[in-house]
């Protein structure tokens, strides 16, 4: 009798244990499948005039417009960069030169396997309310690329999957070197956002 009662409390916490590993499973599963639906390759129009042959045909009257600033704020920089817009914004701060905060943007090599990678790592953290150093991720007013910002580095970047190209924003970092506020990085953080969307709006195809 005795046996048999033993018996019957081992085939039940067997059980009762298959259960528990056999829903954690399906949880883990369900997670993993859930990871993927979020980033699954968004349908994507033409870029090539953005990621691919990309000519910096953007003026001090048309940036002016698209960061709600005035034209007199804005000046080419003295440092151009090979295949890169690169401007000085006047009222985000100055680095220990004195000279105006620096913005520039283009693309920059990589492939659609590590845009694919990276859009999931965010998404992944985004998921989890993970903000490390305010990384964080959106999908772009075009619904076909994404925005990744990292504030810390004062950089924002535009992923799509269907390119093996990314683009790079650059907007400098808030630092001991400067006197830029925390309000001013998160100003132009937002205005650099604007401009990203314009950009993608007005090359794609």
């Amino acid at each position: 009798m005795k046996n048999i009662i033993a018996l019957l409390i081992f085939t039940l916490f067997i059980a009762c244990k298959s259960d528990k590993k056999e829903s954690s499973t399906i949880s883990s599963s369900a997670q993993t499948n859930q990871v993927k639906a979020d980033t699954k390759a968004l349908e994507s129009g033409d870029y090539s005039a953005l990621l691919i042959d990309f000519k910096c045909d953007i003026d001090i009257s048309e940036l002016s417009q698209v960061l709600e600033v005035a034209e007199t704020d804005l000046s080419l920089s003295q440092y151009p960069r090979q295949g890169k817009c690169t401007f000085n914004l006047k009222g985000f701060g100055k680095n220990t030169l004195g000279d105006d905060s620096g913005i520039s943007w283009g693309p920059f090599p990589t492939s659609k396997a590590q845009n694919k990678k990276e859009i999931e790592s965010y998404l992944k953290r985004k998921k989890e309310g993970l903000k490390i150093m305010g990384m964080d991720i959106q999908l772009a007013e075009t619904g076909d690329c994404y925005l990744a910002y990292q504030p810390a580095h004062g950089r924002l970047l535009i992923y799509n999957e269907h390119y093996d190209q990314a683009f790079l924003m650059n907007y400098g970092i808030r630092s001991a070197n400067n006197d830029r506020t925390k309000e001013q990085h998160e100003a132009l953080r937002l205005k650099m956002t604007d401009l990203a969307n314009y950009l993608l709006k007005k090359h794609r195809k």
